[in-house]
Formats: C-alpha cells, sequence, structure tokens
C-alpha cells in the first residue's frame, strides 16, 4: 500500500513489541499472531503479541496491540497463578512506561484477564493503542 511508511507495517509493530518485551524480561515464551500447538510442560508463563491492522490518520498511523499474558494454573484446583501473571504484567507495564521510541508510541487503553480452554492456562490480556511516526 502507498500509504505504509517505513514503520508503520504490522511486521514492524510486531517486531517492536517482541524486542521491548524481551529487553524487559516479560518472558522467555513470546509469540506473535499465534501461539504454538504444542506448549512444553517447563513452561511457567508465555506471551502473545497480536497486532491489528493500521489506521492511517494523516500525520501518523494507529494500530492495536492486544498483549496476551498467559500463565500456568496451580494446584489440583487449577487456581490462577496471579503471583507469575501480575509479575509479568508489571515488567511489561515497566518497559511501557519507559519506552522513549522516536517512531513507536504505546498507550494502555484497556486490560482484562480469562481462561483459555483449549491451552489450560489463565491470562491477563492488555491493549495498547500505538502510535506510529517517520
Amino acid at each position: 500500500m502507498s500509504e505504509m511508511t517505513k514503520y508503520a507495517r504490522v511486521s514492524r509493530v510486531e517486531d517492536f513489541f517482541k524486542v521491548l518485551l524481551t529487553k524487559y524480561g516479560v518472558s522467555e515464551n513470546i509469540f506473535v499472531s499465534r501461539l504454538p500447538v504444542t506448549i512444553k510442560s517447563s513452561w511457567n508463563d508465555m506471551v502473545l503479541i497480536d497486532v491489528g491492522k493500521g489506521v492511517n490518520r494523516n500525520a501518523y498511523r494507529s494500530f492495536s496491540v492486544n498483549i496476551f499474558l498467559y500463565g500456568r494454573p496451580i494446584g489440583s484446583l487449577q487456581q490462577k497463578n496471579v503471583k507469575v501473571i501480575d509479575a509479568m504484567e508489571q515488567k511489561l507495564l515497566t518497559a511501557i512506561t519507559e519506552c522513549h521510541d522516536n517512531h513507536y508510541h504505546p498507550v494502555t487503553s484497556w486490560s482484562d484477564s480469562d481462561y483459555d480452554t483449549t491451552r489450560n492456562f489463565h491470562y491477563n490480556v492488555l491493549n495498547f493503542q500505538v502510535l506510529v511516526n517517520d
């Protein structure tokens, strides 16, 4: 698309978040677009980065990004591992707060939580609106 810029591409927004989350140690298991089919039993946490389409706002582009923070349940009652998910969420929010990138400007929009019955993991999801300029 001719309106695409050097930085306002889905793959570059995905990479921006993957690098940022890796730098802040949010998880060792960070995935983009979809989680793997097989989840190793040694994994207690995982992150999924899901970037939606960009919208042209003339002077900049805007992307909606969902970050899913997954934590393996604990105990025979499969309780939410709040400690693990909260630690990941704190690192993510610190990364966003301390982010001073010249091209990507993420702003926290909303958050929610749920249970993924397919993977048997609880998760919190945080949504960010990302403004991208060149």
